[in-house]
């Protein structure tokens, strides 16, 4: 089992539930449970919105791509944009009381969320290209 797939959606928010429904899917024709497909599909879809909204600004005619690597062992998402850079250098961490769900927020765990769900989180940036590659060992 190994296979390549490239993704590619407009920067509108309107169109990451196409990514969502496609790894959604990808993930339940592999060895993975139906939450573990839930789960990676959350993790991808947070990227996706987090490039959106944040390498570009939340402005459309963009390119964001998900290229998916399915091999034996693994399988990766590199969400990719051209836009600005992702902040790094600080890990994530949950900043509430998780048992206090009156003051829980309501954005700001994607990475926190990423970090727990996948086997590894990496992000890299060269020559205008940013790389944000999610994997999931099986």
């Amino acid at each position: 089992m190994n296979g390549k797939i490239k993704l590619i959606i407009d920067s509108d928010l309107f169109n990451v539930f196409l990514i969502g429904l496609s790894v959604n899917r990808i993930c339940l024709e592999i060895p993975l449970s139906e939450i573990e497909a839930y789960q990676i599909e959350v993790c991808v879809v947070e990227a996706v919105n987090n490039t959106i909204k944040h390498a570009y600004g939340s402005e459309k005619g963009h390119e964001v791509e998900v290229l998916i690597d399915l091999d034996v062992e693994s399988i990766t998402f590199h969400i990719c944009d051209t836009g600005k850079k992702m902040e790094t250098g600080k890990k994530p961490t949950l900043e509430f009381n998780p048992e206090d769900r009156e003051n829980c927020p309501e954005g700001g765990m994607g990475l926190f969320i990423m970090h727990q769900v996948m086997d590894e989180v990496k992000y890299s940036s060269s020559q205008g290209r940013n790389v944000l590659a999610l994997t999931k060992h099986f």
